[in-house]
């Protein structure tokens, strides 16, 4: 019971910290389009007290950080495996899905398709969404582990991997992440690009699915974009991009 008691105390610390965090993550939001905001679905979740209390001796607990693919995957594979389980979703973003949402190319919606398949495993009563929680800053790991049973980190790359090449930081060069994520509305990223009207002629380096995805946005009639789900801040200055040539440059064929 003590240690039910702990957790309880450090779960209304989770509770401060998310609240805290979501003046932050607000502000970031009130900058999205609204149909662009349309997007961010609530979740109902349990009292974060309630998950450390009413169940002692009953259920394992489990955190996972990160709500994206991996994350859902893990979740669903335990909630199969195990009865009496509770997992909770720890994510720094406002909404599930991670790589599927700010990830995939806004028209490849077969591929969003997947989230009906996440959406069933958060409809489970066994299953929270904890969302504007930053793991390292609002609450710690050390927390975390003290907290739960188990804690699982499923999180992506959070920064780019430098190359280390000349020119790298000059002025209009930019990592495939954070322009992916700006066409696809990631809340820190709405701002990255304001215009492309003085600009003809884009590289990408790498040949890859990301490659050829930005390399189709860029050229794509936007007609065919304002079908998808790209965000409206990226539909209102591709309508506007000078952008002829894209050259695709890789090592292998």
């Amino acid at each position: 019971r003590g240690f039910m008691l702990k957790t309880a105390r450090r779960l209304d610390y989770l509770h401060a910290a998310r609240r805290a965090n979501m003046s932050e993550n607000a502000r970031r939001i009130s900058s999205v389009p609204p149909a662009s905001r349309a997007q961010l679905k609530s979740y109902p979740t349990r009292s974060l007290s309630s998950a450390a209390s009413g169940n002692e001796g009953k259920s394992m607990k489990v955190a996972v950080v990160g709500c994206g693919p991996a994350g859902f995957y893990t979740a669903r594979d335990i909630m199969k495996g195990l009865e009496n389980v509770e997992v909770d979703f720890i994510e720094m973003l406002p909404t599930p899905y991670g790589l599927v949402r700010y990830g995939v190319a806004p028209d490849h919606a077969d591929t969003k398709n997947v989230t009906a398949e996440f959406d069933r495993v958060l409809q489970d009563p066994r299953c929270q969404f904890m969302g504007h929680v930053c793991v390292g800053k609002d609450v710690s790991l050390a927390d975390l582990r003290a907290m739960y049973h188990a804690v699982v980190l499923s999180y992506g790359a959070a920064a780019d991997r430098d190359l280390g090449i000349e020119g790298e930081t000059m002025e209009g060069s930019l990592s495939a992440r954070s322009f992916v994520n700006w066409y696809n509305g990631h809340p820190f990223y709405t701002d990255l690009i304001s215009s492309l009207e003085s600009i003809s002629s884009v590289s990408i380096i790498g040949n890859g699915n990301v490659a050829i995805d930005i390399g189709r946005i860029l050229l794509k009639p936007v007609p065919e974009l304002a079908k998808t789900d790209i965000a409206d801040h990226a539909i209102e200055v591709l309508s506007k991009s000078k952008v002829e040539d894209v050259h695709i440059i890789g090592r292998s064929w």
